[in-house]
């Protein structure tokens, strides 16, 4: 009898050590999208899958669960099993959420470890045709003489803290006008209702280009490729601007490290492939691999910036 128990002790011992070692993943994994389908995470995220697919030779499946501000799909891979089976593809509204959110249903600092960066864009500061600004200085001046408004896609999203960072880091005031999204928000400032909108470089491209708005500066320390002769804020004098839309990937928190090292090297293969940079590039985005430390470096600064940003502008959602 005690030979059995050795022998069944030796073959489980055995199993498990097999289960343990199985080269991840030797199943389907989940990449969880917090916003409905057809916005810019989800064709990311099902563009990242399509790569990881092949390189794996297991599906991707993309599970879209919008909801409160990307705050109920993020709740369900901070709760899913730290396996790296269920991923999350989060934004910079990732980090921005809890300056303005106390009381979100997940802690982004210890529930979740960050995987890696996919890739960056940046935003572009429009005007219409009603200001009669035509560089981002004459705009600060006029600032300076009187009231000035910007738009922005809703209270707390990256439209504000762009327009307030770059209202803080030029040293005005600028009034925010709420609307319920981006098209309502750059339709107002078409139509004289709204000075500004600090946008996104996907919705302002097609106007830019046709001549209904006027693009001043764009953010961060390169210039869009999309629209070389717009200087960024930097160049224009307005130096920490530094507000870029983002996309990156998390997992829930306890994650094996060997099989978050994999992940981020099998992501950055493919967000390094020049179909990849094709992709991206169409809206002005790049790809931006960083290691596993590098991108939970960003996200911990990120964590500590935008609640200054919030508490200095007054950004609060009750």
């Amino acid at each position: 009898m005690r030979y059995l128990r050795s022998a069944i002790a030796a073959a489980a011992a055995l199993l498990f050590s097999a289960a343990a070692h199985a080269e991840f993943p030797d199943k389907p994994v989940t990449l969880i999208v917090p916003f409905a389908a057809g916005g810019s995470n989800d064709i990311l995220a099902r563009h990242l899958g399509d790569g990881l697919s092949k390189i794996w030779g297991q599906p991707v499946v993309v599970n879209n669960m919008p909801g409160a501000g990307a705050a109920i799909g993020s709740a369900h891979v901070s709760k899913a099993a730290p396996d790296g089976y269920t991923l999350l593809i989060a934004s910079v509204t990732f980090t921005m959420n809890p300056a303005v959110q106390p009381n979100l249903p997940f802690d982004p600092r210890k529930d979740f470890q960050p995987v890696a960066m996919l890739g960056q864009v940046p935003l572009v500061l429009v005007v219409g045709k009603a200001l009669e600004a035509k560089t981002v200085q004459e705009l600060v001046a006029t600032a300076k003489k009187q009231e000035l408004n910007y738009a922005d896609s809703g209270l707390g999203t990256v439209n504000q803290f762009g327009a307030e960072l770059f209202a803080q880091s030029a040293g005005i005031t600028l009034t925010p006008v709420h609307y319920k999204g981006g098209s309502e928000a750059m339709t107002a400032v078409i139509g004289g209702h709204s000075d500004m909108f600090m946008s996104s470089m996907t919705q302002a491209l097609p106007l830019i280009r046709g001549g209904q708005l006027r693009g001043l500066v764009v953010t961060g320390k390169e210039r869009a490729t999309v629209v070389p002769d717009i200087p960024t804020t930097d160049e224009a004098g307005i130096p920490g601007v530094d507000v870029q839309q983002w996309w990156g990937i998390m997992a829930p928190a306890g994650t094996p490290m060997d099989v978050v090292e994999k992940l981020n090297a099998d992501i950055n293969k493919v967000m390094s492939t020049e179909a990849t940079k094709e992709f991206l590039a169409r809206d002005a985005g790049r790809p931006t691999p960083m290691s596993v430390q590098e991108f939970s470096d960003l996200i911990s600064a990120q964590l500590k910036k935008w609640p200054e940003v919030a508490d200095k502008a007054g950004i609060k959602i009750e």
